[in-house]
């Protein structure tokens, strides 16, 4: 039992890992539209210069 508690919350972890770096991700042709006013964070990773 404990090892399928194991498996799962693994599971669940790298599930979340992988949903948080598919939305730092961007697509092909990004708008970085400064005129927005959205703060820097909340910008496309390539629009952050990063």
């Amino acid at each position: 039992m404990k090892k399928l508690f194991s498996s799962v919350t693994t599971f669940l972890f790298l599930l979340i890992l992988t949903g948080c770096a598919a939305s730092s991700t961007s697509p092909v042709g990004v708008n970085c539209d400064y005129s927005q006013e959205k703060p820097l964070w909340e910008m496309p990773v390539d629009c952050q210069g990063r």
